[in-house]
């Protein structure tokens, strides 16, 4: 088996149904009420999280790169990429996609 240099940089392709997203920077947040929850507190709820999107796999139909989805926690694999942290999520584990270009549907909703 060959080694592989540490400084010969490979190019990373995403396969299949897979999103690359880069991870959102979790800081601290207000709740609607004003309270201030910290970056560190951890919630047992399953609360989504809208991250952008850097890259798609070739089957990958509703998303592309520059989108903003919407996914839980758990679902993603955290990976670190030349020192950048970033996730990779399934397509079906996708529950919402925000994009500029494409008609916003029947909701009219816009972040």
């Amino acid at each position: 088996m060959a080694n592989i240099d540490n400084d010969h940089k490979l190019a990373v392709r995403v396969t299949a149904d897979r999103i690359l997203c880069k991870a959102a920077d979790e800081g601290d947040r207000r709740t609607k009420a004003g309270i201030l929850v910290p970056a560190t507190a951890k919630s047992a709820d399953r609360r989504g999280v809208w991250a952008e999107v850097a890259d798609v796999g070739p089957l990958v139909r509703t998303a592309e790169a520059g989108d903003r989805v919407l996914f839980l926690t758990e679902s993603a694999i955290e990976v670190d990429v030349r020192g950048e942290v970033l996730l990779i999520v399934r397509e079906r584990d996708i529950h919402a996609v925000a994009s500029g270009e494409r008609d916003a549907g029947p909701t009219g909703l816009y972040l």
